[in-house]
């Protein structure tokens, strides 16, 4: 028996090994092109293997520019995952070399541009340090990195660019933002799903809007919608992530018509000890001096300011009227305004088509999120509806119902049983008992320590089960 166990365990690493082995093999081909997807899950010894595997190719090969994006974007990976100690601040050295290496094999390349861009690569500015001088040339590389932008550019880049030219040029160069979204909207690149989604959260606004985002990832889509496909140009969309530059929030307040006596050298945010003090002036200020409804996503609202949320008094002002909410000071009858939103606003029957296999060629955005969690997200926000419409509006019900079971459906054929969403472990349970149904259970996610006894495991488990709950329950479908 035990000689047995000792084979299983012999077979079992060796087929990890050559498991491992075939990783890098595959992800060492001279045509492949790595994206994040592919090395964010390597150990710390594949991704030494797959650096010198291309280390050694671009030695080999100076001149191959996808080469050097390759073993830049392996780097980048390192030196996130090591940041914050020793080993960390060596790999960004590491990093900045080959950055350097770079410069002398493709100088004035994309390649060369994007990764100086991305790497924050340091010249000589002066001593002594002139930030100033620093922005400048970190804005050189954006700048002639997206006059040299490739037809074969992936996702991210297209992000990487559009953020640049968001935040640092929305007061000046609407046209090269404009030009840059049409691209990447023609490149097929961008979810066609994630695009239907912010359609529906800006359809869900009242006009003249001012729309709050927690990062470009809320954005992006939207500036799509706008600037590309000339709809909904009436919102202002505010992006949190970017409120540091100063130009861009002047911007978004003029456009929203603030008073600029908000930057005021003596007023409360000009002598903000923290960044997250800002931020929440900068919400509160809008929320309270805008003559415009403003709305934020509803998956948005734990994450503002930094990830804290919103101070509690503020919080309470929003109220959700389906996949966004609103700021109002005064409570009102928002599940109407919801109950309009699902009638007569959104488009929710692009939800019963099947969902587009994962592409891992063009699922290289900077945010993303799968198709299918993204129409989960209705189901979250919307099903708080179906016990009005099951006695006020029939018609309603069916509809709402059939929606929600095709969205569980497909969740279940494309193996989303179980998915863990927004700090909450959920699972599907399907049921063709009296016609096809659902059933969706949460549960509280537990955050286990290595220092947990066994006692506080149980505990923590305990407490888990009593917080789990059946969500919600579609009806059968015959």
């Amino acid at each position: 028996m035990k000689r047995t166990i000792l084979t299983l365990i012999f077979t079992a690493a060796a087929f990890m090994v050559a498991s491992a082995q075939t990783v890098v093999e595959r992800l060492s081909d001279p045509s492949r092109r790595l994206v994040h997807s592919d090395v964010w899950s390597l150990d710390t010894l594949q991704l030494e293997t797959l650096y010198d595997r291309w280390n050694d190719y671009v030695l080999a090969h100076p001149k191959d520019e996808q080469a050097w994006r390759n073993l830049f974007e392996i780097f980048r990976e390192r030196s996130v995952r090591f940041w914050g100690n020793v080993k960390g601040s060596n790999e960004y050295k590491r990093q900045k070399n080959v950055v350097g290496r770079m410069e002398q094999a493709i100088p004035d390349s994309y390649t060369f541009n994007y990764c100086a861009y991305e790497s924050n690569y340091p010249k000589k500015v002066g001593e002594p340090y002139d930030w100033e001088a620093y922005a400048r040339v970190h804005n050189q590389y954006a700048e002639r990195a997206i006059e040299l932008l490739p037809d074969d550019a992936q996702a991210c880049d297209y992000e990487t660019w559009i953020i640049y030219l968001h935040r640092e040029k929305l007061d000046q160069d609407s046209t090269r933002l404009t030009n840059l979204l049409t691209r990447y909207f023609e490149s097929g690149y961008y979810p066609a799903e994630a695009l239907q989604y912010h359609f529906n959260e800006l359809q869900g606004m009242d006009e003249g809007a001012v729309y709050i985002g927690e990062n470009e990832g809320d954005i992006i889509g939207k500036l799509i919608l706008q600037l590309v496909k000339g709809v909904h140009c009436d919102k202002i969309l505010y992006c949190e992530n970017s409120a540091s530059f100063r130009p861009y929030l002047e911007t978004v307040f003029q456009n929203i018509g603030l008073s600029m006596d908000f930057f005021d050298s003596e007023g409360e945010w000009a002598n903000a000890d923290e960044q997250e003090d800002e931020l929440r002036l900068i919400i509160r200020y809008i929320c309270e001096k805008s003559k415009r409804p403003v709305y934020t996503s509803a998956n948005c609202i734990k994450n503002l300011i930094l990830g804290k949320g919103l101070p509690e008094d503020l919080k309470a002002c929003f109220y959700n009227e389906g996949l966004t909410m609103r700021y109002s000071a005064k409570p009102y009858d928002n599940l109407a305004a919801k109950r309009h939103n699902v009638e007569e606003r959104y488009f929710l029957d692009y939800l019963r088509m099947s969902f587009r296999p994962q592409q891992t060629e063009k699922n290289t955005q900077r945010f993303q999120q799968a198709p299918q969690l993204m129409a989960f997200n209705y189901l979250l926000l919307l099903n708080d509806l179906m016990p009005y419409y099951k006695k006020h509006s029939p018609k309603h019900h069916v509809w709402l119902n059939g929606i929600f079971t095709d969205i569980l459906s497909q969740m279940c054929r494309g193996n989303l049983g179980g998915f863990v969403m927004g700090g909450y472990n959920f699972y599907l349970k399907e049921s063709t008992e009296g016609g096809l149904h659902y059933e969706v259970v949460q549960e509280p996610t537990v955050l286990q320590s290595s220092d947990d006894d066994e006692a506080t495991i149980q505990k923590k488990l305990s407490e888990q089960k009593k917080a789990t709950r059946v969500l919600f329950k579609t009806e059968p479908v015959k």
